[in-house]
């Protein structure tokens, strides 16, 4: 979906910064979600499931309380 190719981009466009979940919403949605919002959690789970393989590192990583960073290549 578009939302996804867009929180992919974004991440790609930042391999190996830690990006908040504020941040993440702002730039994928241009608005900030209620905490309590599973939205951003969903689409980090629709990218992980087309881009890892069952036994490898994760590519997406949480960084928990914070938000989540793309592992650089």
């Amino acid at each position: 979906t578009k939302t996804e190719f867009d929180l992919l981009e974004l991440l790609l466009a930042n391999s190996g910064v830690v990006l908040s979940r504020g941040q993440i919403y702002e730039d994928i949605w241009g608005f900030d979600f209620e905490s309590s919002s599973n939205s951003l959690d969903v689409y980090i789970g629709y990218l992980r499931r087309k881009t890892e393989e069952g036994n490898e590192a994760r590519l997406i990583q949480t960084v928990r309380g914070v938000g989540y960073v793309l592992r650089p290549a």
